[in-house]
């Protein structure tokens, strides 16, 4: 299982369109980019992630829902890849 920082950097390389970089920089902060993926499956992870997401761009102003969706839109690329077996973005969809 990859590193948070190797997830995004492949879901940053591989996104189509414009994902927001800013988010995905800020979640590599908040997870550790050092840990595992995985931190994100453990018991209570959605929630918090949730909760996390929903102090920084829980205005719902354009920009805060191109973060939201980016943040989605990696979750839904790493579960592709199989690094992933739940959705954590589920709260945020």
């Amino acid at each position: 299982m990859p590193t948070v920082r190797q997830a995004i950097a492949a879901f940053m390389g591989e996104a189509s369109g414009q994902p927001d970089a800013t988010a995905m920089l800020l979640l590599g902060t908040h997870l550790g980019s050092h840990q595992r993926l995985g931190v994100l499956e453990q018991e209570g992870a959605a929630d918090r992630l949730a909760d996390w997401c929903q102090g920084h761009w829980g205005g719902g102003s354009d920009r805060d829902q191109r973060a939201l969706s980016t943040i989605c839109r990696a979750v839904d690329f790493w579960g592709t890849r199989g690094w992933l077996t739940s959705d954590p973005a589920a709260r945020l969809r």
